[in-house]
């Protein structure tokens, strides 16, 4: 699989698979597709400030195209720190993140509404395995 880009087509394919629409701005969309084009993942990256994004992962992603979405956001962004936040009881993020190489930093109280919180994982630029300990 390929790291893609394309806003419009991206769009679409999260609408009709999960029914998600981005309105996030800034953000940047990157699609994970076939060699064909047919797409099966995409990364969502919100820019949160000049330095900071936060992470969203949809559908099928590989080892090249999670390296490539890191490559992206730390060298080609300049983004300096990426973080995931999910719900408690989401087992699946909770179990992916520290695979990433994402570090818990803590729990952000009420962070989806009144008595939802969210658990914060984080990483920076130097610590991102995915980019082979070259120089950002």
């Amino acid at each position: 699989m390929i790291l893609v880009t394309g806003d419009e087509a991206i769009e679409r394919w999260l609408a009709s698979s999960f029914g998600l629409i981005v309105p996030h701005r800034p953000r940047v969309l990157l699609g994970i597709a076939e060699r064909d084009g047919t797409l099966r993942g995409a990364f969502i990256v919100t820019g949160r400030s000049s330095t900071t994004a936060e992470l969203h992962v949809y559908g099928t992603v590989t080892q090249d195209t999670t390296r490539a979405m890191f490559r992206t956001v730390f060298r080609q962004l300049g983004m300096w720190r990426l973080e995931v936040r999910t719900g408690k009881r989401n087992k699946r993020v909770k179990r992916a993140a520290p695979k990433f190489g994402f570090k818990f930093e803590g729990t952000a109280r009420d962070y989806y509404g009144p008595g939802e919180d969210a658990l914060v994982y984080a990483m920076t630029a130097p610590q991102c395995r995915w980019t082979n300990g070259l120089s950002l």
